[in-house]
């Protein structure tokens, strides 16, 4: 019962990603998908020293609104996923902290971007964070309650790693 790839055709490229046409053949019929090439991203959760949950408001063009994203971003050729996501949460928030590495997932069933997911302990502010003209965005302080309420709000990004994160609290609380 294998899946045999037959051959792939660009459509679509930028300087982020590439869409391509993938052919397959199982069992004697063809099957065809829209794939997303991307980058891996790294991403985290992150709780500052006094319990808070260190998230970032940002404009997103996809669903065209404010959204709450986790700190992360894509990884960049000869970077790491755990430079990246230190870096990231620097640049976003201007907050550090000390990180161990939850899971890997993909990004989507039709992208073979891969989603590093993060933990990020005892964050604590030690920079105003950076502006990007690429971005509208502002680091957002919540507390656990808060979290929670917008886990079930649909105002959330990388609800995976928000998951993971919103465990941990609960299993910290006892």
């Amino acid at each position: 019962m294998d899946v045999k790839r037959l051959d792939e055709r660009e459509i679509y490229a930028n300087p982020f990603m590439k869409v391509v046409e993938r052919r397959y053949e199982h069992c004697g019929k063809d099957y065809r998908y829209y794939v997303k090439e991307e980058p891996d991203f790294a991403i985290c959760g992150a709780i500052t020293e006094d319990g808070d949950i260190l998230m970032v408001r940002q404009f997103r063009p996809g669903p065209d609104r404010y959204v709450y994203d986790m700190p992360g971003g894509m990884i960049d050729e000869g970077h790491t996923p755990l430079e990246t996501v230190r870096k990231e949460l620097m640049e976003e928030t201007g907050y550090a902290g000390d990180f161990t590495e939850l899971t890997t997932t993909y990004v989507t069933a039709y992208s073979t971007a891969r989603k590093h997911i993060y933990l990020a302990k005892n964050c604590r502010k030690v920079q105003p964070p950076e502006e990007d003209p690429n971005m509208v965005a502002e680091p957002v302080l919540l507390s656990g309650a808060e979290f929670a309420k917008l886990l079930a709000s649909g105002e959330l990004v990388d609800l995976d790693c928000a998951l993971l994160l919103g465990e941990y609290l609960r299993a910290q609380s006892g």
